[in-house]
């Protein structure tokens, strides 16, 4: 039995459960970060009051995550080119170049066609067809689908330059204080300004429990998804990928 990296949808397939797992690497790195944990206590040395205050400290979190996320990228762009280009050289082998054929994005529906039927001789009466343009759209402006055209732009970006996300502390849940009779007052931190805290509280108040940090990472502003939600859109992506590919191999196999 040939291993998984013998076969070219093997070769995809582990390239779509890399990309799972660099998202899944996303909240490992939120998890390692000084960041994740809550306000602090201080007393200002001026006034001799307490206060408690919250700030970012991690200087590669951002960094860190925009590598992640490239990789992430990458891999699925790649799971899409190799079954892609298994599938043209199964199907149509007048149309396959072993060192031109990708998966195609058309400019619109019209260029996405004639690519197909020009460049890798599709049969436009075929499934492969009928399943690239009316289920895949793979083609960019009215009628396309917004998410492989993403995938597509992104892989590119990420060539040229970091995709680095914005990241950004909304709140903080479940802060508890304790006061010096021993009450203990539990509250969600509202960030008013973006990633800081500072808020005067009794003197001898003492810190319970630092709660826990809501992060919200989202694409940078000029990327193919501005301000998108990061790992729901990864996740999303994931599954898109992963049932392109399965019909990719679906339509190899009946056509034997």
């Amino acid at each position: 039995m040939p291993e998984i990296w013998e076969n070219p949808f093997g070769n995809a397939q582990l390239k779509i459960e890399r990309a799972k797992k660099h998202t899944a690497d996303i909240d490992e790195r939120l998890q390692a970060s000084s960041d994740r944990y809550g306000p602090s206590l201080h007393i200002n040395a001026d006034t001799g009051k307490q206060f408690l205050h919250y700030g970012l400290t991690d200087r590669f979190l951002r960094s860190d995550i925009a590598l992640i996320v490239g990789d992430a990228i990458h891999n699925l762009h790649s799971a899409l080119d190799i079954a892609y280009r298994e599938t043209i050289r199964v199907i149509s082998p007048n149309g396959f170049s072993p060192s031109k054929t990708k998966f195609i994005v058309g400019n619109d529906r019209k260029h996405l066609e004639t690519s197909l039927t020009c460049t890798a001789r599709v049969d436009p009466a075929s499934r492969l067809f009928d399943f690239l343009v009316e289920h895949v759209k793979s083609y960019k402006g009215k009628g396309g689908d917004a998410d492989i055209c993403a995938i597509h732009a992104l892989d590119i970006d990420d060539k040229h330059h970091l995709l680095i996300p914005m990241l950004a502390v909304t709140g903080i849940e479940g802060v508890e204080l304790e006061s010096e009779d021993g009450t203990i007052d539990r509250y969600t931190i509202v960030l008013t300004r973006p990633n800081s805290y500072r808020k005067a509280v009794p003197f001898g108040s003492k810190l319970k429990n630092h709660g826990q940090v809501i992060f919200k990472i989202t694409f940078g502003q000029g990327t193919a998804l501005d301000d998108a939600e990061v790992v729901p859109t990864l996740n999303r992506f994931y599954g898109k990928t992963r049932e392109i590919v399965r019909e990719f191999q679906r339509i190899i196999r009946e056509s034997r």
